[in-house]
């Protein structure tokens, strides 16, 4: 029966399917055109497949009474059986409809019928920006401009209504053939503001080759991390090639966490000063030091390039590159007279440990998992100082209805284990006000500190200070059972007991090897009570999937959690 378009209200609902079969590449989206046909009755035709995705198939459709065409995104028959697919489309239908701007591709309507769910929008008649770069390599200078500033106006009026779009593009930058506008589309994995249910199971989401730093490493985002994608975009368009020195590496991942690449002059000295500083500007690894808004980075824009005096403009531009001289100045100086100094650490939550920022070393050239040894910028966070107990997590499943991760319950005061990743996201979400787990470079320096040591004791492996290498003991020990393996800073059993899990995908380090299925696998770490002490150092890495078939899969596995400054306790 066919089910009339209308806008966007209320939930979706999983769809029946009363004809299931495999989902293989040939046949997951066959017979669409003519379920579309049924659904969107005589007043439409759909003439053809114009576009495919993982989750859906894009058709255009003639609207007869209107004579306009729609481009019409259908949910695949698979992902409509998935409540967490169609909260995504529900999801991307409810962002496009609380925005209206002339450089976003906008929703006409929404439907569903018995067998399908669908969105229609507007037809942009032109290419993405990615057929473009593909085609040309770097742009003009003036295209360049115009563009960012059309993409970070659509993404201030995003921002401003409580919507992250998290998957910024080239692919997802469209441009009209007949005036070259630029239209953002695809808010499918969008974060609206109120509901938080949505990603509060730490997923890591969007195109990792235009990640932030914050989603690199798992970490709480905002609209900011929109604009250092767009500032990546941009750079792109100018350069020819992303920063970083690849388009898809897990190098490349890495080094944006560091620290800026590259001035685009470098590569493109053409370029003018003050367009590469806002590009620059973008890129800052701290969320706090980029532009604020896209509204800013139109400003800036606008007064460079429509006529605000030279005088001004060169003053601006002296203050963009006189703090950059200063803080080389200051660097200087305290590596020349002044010793180097420990940052003070904030003041943690109950029950946390705060860790100073920091310059930390990572990883070990002696140990195929985590070579090559690098050094990692990681800022201020406070982690638990043990693992979470079974009574600790006893009171969440009271409070919340969690699912009880154990058949009779254990000591309260051992370390909770057989808790999947999802579920001990929501514990340490709930434990304290931007709880999480953390990440593994967190983990590695608040059992390493910034003295790089092998174990959270000292350089020597001591059997006595971690309950490890006990392959015939029933299970871990209570919590701080072996205080002698406390870090300095007070943090208890990082090695051993139980492994912990983290935030952190098992990506490779800056030319280390990649791991089967590592980007498929959560880092965990510290070994548990019957690991080998090679497995029970400070910078060895396993992997394991987030929600194992079977509790007993991860019952060595527990965790702690961790927190970012600035934060508040519940």
């Amino acid at each position: 029966m066919p089910v009339s378009a209308s806008p966007v209200s209320g939930p979706l609902s999983p769809v029946p399917d009363p004809f299931p079969r495999p989902a293989s590449s040939d046949d997951r989206f066959a017979d669409l055109d003519r379920e579309l046909q049924s659904a969107l009755g005589p007043q439409y035709a759909v003439e053809q497949r114009i576009g495919e995705g993982g989750f859906a198939m894009v058709f255009l459709v003639r609207d007869l009474s209107l004579g306009r065409r729609l481009a019409v995104k259908v949910l695949s028959p698979d992902m409509a059986l998935s409540r967490t697919g169609l909260e995504r489309f529900h999801r991307e239908a409810e962002a496009i409809a609380r925005l209206s701007h002339p450089n976003i591709v906008p929703l006409h309507f929404a439907g569903q019928s018995e067998n399908l769910v669908y969105l229609a929008m507007q037809l942009v008649e032109g290419e993405s920006l990615a057929d473009r770069l593909a085609r040309e390599g770097a742009l003009p200078v003036a295209d360049t401009a115009r563009i960012f500033r059309e993409v970070a106006s659509a993404l201030d009026l995003a921002h401003r209504r409580g919507i992250v779009h998290r998957d910024i593009k080239p692919a997802n930058i469209l441009l009209e053939h007949d005036t070259g506008r630029a239209l953002v589309t695809d808010f499918g994995v969008a974060h609206v503001s109120y509901e938080e249910h949505l990603t509060t199971t730490g997923l890591v989401v969007g195109t990792p080759a235009y990640f932030s730093p914050e989603q690199v490493g798992g970490l709480p985002s905002d609209g900011r991390s929109d604009l250092y994608s767009l500032g990546l975009v941009v750079y792109e368009m100018l350069a020819g090639a992303l920063p970083f020195g690849g388009r898809v590496t897990h190098e490349s991942l890495i080094h944006r966490m560091a620290g800026k690449p590259e001035g685009i002059r470098k590569r493109r000295p053409e370029v003018p000063v003050a367009l590469d500083a806002v590009v620059m500007r973008c890129l800052e690894p701290a969320m706090e030091n980029r532009f604020q808004s896209g509204a800013d980075i139109v400003k800036a824009l606008d007064s460079e390039w429509q006529g605000e005096p030279a005088v001004a403009r060169r003053r601006w531009m002296w203050a963009v590159l006189g703090v950059a001289a200063a803080a080389v100045v200051v660097v200087g100086v305290g590596l020349v007279i002044g010793p180097v100094t420990t940052p003070q650490a904030p003041v943690a939550p109950p029950g946390m440990v705060a860790v100073p920022a920091g310059s930390y070393l990572i990883g070990s050239d002696d140990d195929e998992r985590a070579r090559p040894a690098h050094r990692v910028p990681v800022p201020s966070f406070a982690i638990d100082r043990t693992e979470v107990t079974v009574g600790a997590y006893r009171q969440f499943v009271e409070r919340t209805n969690a699912e009880l991760p154990w058949m009779t319950e254990p000591d309260s005061l051992l370390p909770v284990t057989g808790v999947r990743w999802a579920e001990a996201s929501a514990f340490c979400a709930w434990r304290v006000r931007g709880g999480r787990l953390p990440t593994e470079f967190e983990w590695e320096a608040a059992a390493r500190g910034l003295d790089g040591r092998p174990y959270p004791w000292g350089d020597v492996m001591d059997t006595a200070a971690a309950e490890i290498a006990h392959p015939r003991a029933a299970g871990p020990l209570r919590v701080r059972s072996h205080p002698r393996g406390d870090t300095p800073l007070g943090v208890s059993d990082l090695v051993g007991n139980v492994w912990e899990w983290t935030s952190s995908r098992l990506l490779p380090y800056p030319g280390g090897d990649l791991q089967p299925g590592g980007d498929t696998l959560y880092v965990i770490r510290g070994g548990s009570y019957n690991s080998l002490p090679a497995f029970a150092t400070g910078f060895y890495r396993a992997g394991i999937a987030a929600s194992p078939p079977r509790r007993s899969d991860i019952a060595q596995t527990g965790f702690r959690c961790a927190v970012s400054f600035p934060q508040a306790a519940r």
